[in-house]
């Protein structure tokens, strides 16, 4: 979900931007441009408030004025901050005039380590560039629906049932959050990339575990040699690991996803060391959001006893057969189609737990619902912790869970405007589908075969680890150690889980 921002991602590139964006002095007349809050100490002020708060600054800043956008100074850079489900979709009729894609540069740059002519190639148009940054972004999408996501679902299944199998024989307390990463990074992984998989390497995991946990250290691009050793070793790990495996050709026997990747940049004159590079942000995409979203999504369901309940009533009633051997077959196609309780259960837990942003950098002078004027060369931030739970679409008590609105309580069309957990268009998240048919795969076996619970036996909310700053969902701070016991009703069952041709999009709110 490399469409959506943490926290610190967003800080750099505004402090980057600061520096580099030129604001343009002309304004329109006819036109009102947002309130600006200053802040009490001239100029540094709202840096220094953003750096301790995090996104939580904006809602604390909102208060200050009842207009749907307002705007803040840091250091020199002008930063529009967008809190009306409203401006949303105004924000998306002005793609022409704004863009996401400086972002895809600077990520090349600095978690993959592409520099020179290969970043020129890269770069977006709007500052000179060829633009093939964007341009491989847009020709993967098609292969993550359609017969392309088909053959990685085919693929995940069974590395999912292998994991949760492997359970059966666990003993004694288990780190959910660990479990997951390992679970899905295989699973994954195995699936993009292939029969030569780098991620099979345990070294290779780590390398870009490391890269992720250290994030804000490399976009900051300070010596990370230095700054950020463990990050770079395993960012140059990780691009030798993959121009093993383009030059061993895995490429061709990988997903339709890698090799149209590989394709578009090898046509338009790309080195196989960038093209090798490239492929270590795509770790980030992939998996950077779907291990913390897992777990948040079994620990929202197993601390509720009447959703957890009422789900495994409508899967097994609805989706699972039993034949004359004894083989408990569970139909993905008919929990997607029969279950929508679990796909809301999911995106509200997206829409309660997200904590990332949408930004652009503002190109042409831009007016808004035809009355707020946006300057060139400032900022535009539309916080998901903000318009995730704005009260004007999701009611009053939008801070709380709860999955019916994804369901019936909400229109679609105001719905679109007001979950941003999936990025927005024209820069939603490509992989949306493919992360959400894993995640509810995973969870529908973990439902149907176990019983979940914290060692400590009552499910509490553990502290968040701020310093996992490259998730849009912040995973627990320690260790969360649980329970899992195999349900008495199923004990001793085989298992089978299959996904029909077809079926691998779901239906889901976006923005």
């Amino acid at each position: 979900m490399l469409e959506t921002l943490p926290f610190s991602v967003l800080l750099i590139l505004i402090l980057l931007l600061a520096i580099l964006l030129r604001p343009n002095t002309q304004r329109a007349t006819k036109y009102i441009e947002p309130p600006l809050i200053s802040s009490a100490v001239p100029m540094i002020g709202h840096l220094i408030a953003f750096a301790y708060y995090g996104l939580g600054y904006f809602p604390l800043q909102s208060t200050k004025t009842t207009q749907p956008v307002f705007s803040i100074k840091i250091l020199f850079q002008k930063v529009y901050i967008i809190t009306s489900p409203r401006l949303v979709s105004a924000v998306q009729r002005s793609y022409r005039t704004m863009s996401f894609d400086p972002l895809i540069t600077r990520t090349a740059r600095c978690v993959g380590g592409i520099t020179g002519p290969g970043l020129q190639l890269i770069r977006e148009k709007a500052s000179q560039g060829q633009g093939l940054g964007h341009h491989t972004t847009a020709t993967m999408r098609h292969t993550l629906m359609g017969e392309g996501l088909d053959q990685m679902n085919k693929k995940i299944i069974p590395c999912l049932q292998k994991s949760v199998q492997n359970l059966k024989d666990h003993r004694g307390g288990l780190d959910l959050l660990q479990w997951c990463r390992l679970t899905l990074t295989i699973a994954t992984t195995e699936a993009v990339y292939g029969s030569l998989n780098p991620y099979r390497c345990v070294i290779a995991r780590e390398a870009f575990w490391e890269i992720e946990k250290n994030l804000n250290a490399l976009m900051m691009d300070i010596a990370p040699w230095l700054f950020a050793r463990k990050a770079w070793m395993g960012r140059e790990y990780l691009a030798n690991a993959f121009m093993e495996y383009f030059k061993e050709s895995g490429h061709l026997e990988s997903s339709q996803m890698v090799y149209t990747r590989w394709k578009t940049q090898h046509d338009a004159g790309a080195t196989l060391e960038d093209i090798a590079r490239l492929e270590i942000v795509m770790g980030l995409g992939i998996l950077s959001n779907t291990v913390p979203t897992c777990f948040w999504v079994i620990f929202d369901i197993f601390s509720r006893p009447d959703l957890l309940k009422e789900l495994r009533e409508q899967i097994q009633q609805t989706s699972l057969s039993v034949d004359c051997d004894g083989l408990h077959t569970v139909d993905m196609a008919a929990v997607q189609d029969n279950c929508p309780l679990l796909l809301a259960s999911l995106q509200e837990t997206l829409r309660v737990r997200s904590n990332s942003a949408q930004l652009r950098v503002v190109h042409r002078e831009t007016v808004l619902d035809e009355s707020w004027l946006i300057t060139a060369g400032s900022v535009l931030v539309i916080p998901a912790a903000l318009i995730n739970k704005s009260e004007s679409v999701w009611g009053p008590n939008a801070n709380g869970f709860n999955p019916q609105r994804f369901m019936t309580e909400v229109p679609k069309k105001n719905k679109e405007s007001a979950f941003l957990s999936f990025g927005l268009s024209p820069n939603m998240c490509a992989g949306r589908h493919l992360a959400t048919g894993e995640i509810i795969a995973l969870t529908v076996m973990l439902i149907l075969q176990f019983d979940i619970c914290p060692c400590e036996g009552t499910w509490k909310m553990p502290p968040m680890n701020v310093k996992a700053l490259a998730a849009s969902l912040s995973p627990p701070a320690d260790q969360y150690s649980v329970t899992i016991k195999e349900r008495e009703q199923f004990k001793g069952a085989k298992w089978n889980f299959v996904v029909a041709p077809g079926m691998g999009r779901q239906n889901l709110i976006v923005g």
